[in-house]
């Protein structure tokens, strides 16, 4: 029983070491893949023109509300007080809009990129999911690697089978 247990260990260590070989594994940059995909690039240009209008509006806004400020610091001395008061009043409401619309803006271009990277995400987990079959690989990483050497990166390649 005592010599049969080392030789027991030794085959369980040959066995695992054989294993360990065979495994293939790959490496893949998530955030490059989120920024070079041609879907990310097109989730990008959809959304500027989607929100390009009310920014140019919001912006427009503030080029006429910081105008009527200039105006009303130049002249506002030979103003009556309640001409003054009057100009103040809708500087101040323009404000009040202006940041009230940039916050409402901001909301909806943040829920409309979170609906774009989750499409994303998922047309990129079916596209790694097929690449990994295709090409045989056991364990395909991505997010906490500390290190990756470059032969196991294959970020380039998925990026090529994401422009297909």
């Amino acid at each position: 029983m005592k010599t049969s247990t080392p030789l027991l260990l030794l085959s369980f260590a040959l066995l695992s070491f054989n294993v360990q070989a065979e495994l293939k594994a790959g490496f893949i940059n998530s955030a490059l893949i989120l920024q070079q995909a041609p879907q990310a690039i097109s989730a990008v240009e959809k959304m500027k023109k989607e929100f390009q209008g009310r920014e140019s509006e919001l912006r427009a806004l503030a080029e006429e509300t910081q105008a009527q400020e200039d105006n009303l610091n130049k002249d506002g001395a030979i103003m009556s007080a309640e001409q003054r008061k009057k100009i103040e009043s809708k500087i101040m409401e323009k404000k009040r809009k202006i940041r009230f619309d940039a916050q409402s803006l901001k909301e909806d271009v943040d829920l409309r990129r979170k609906q774009e990277i989750q499409s994303l995400r998922t047309s990129i987990t079916t596209v790694i999911n097929k690449y990994a079959v295709d090409h045989k690989f056991d364990l395909i990483f991505t997010e906490g690697v500390a290190y990756a050497a470059e032969k196991v990166d294959i970020t380039d390649e998925i990026l090529k089978e994401l422009g297909r």
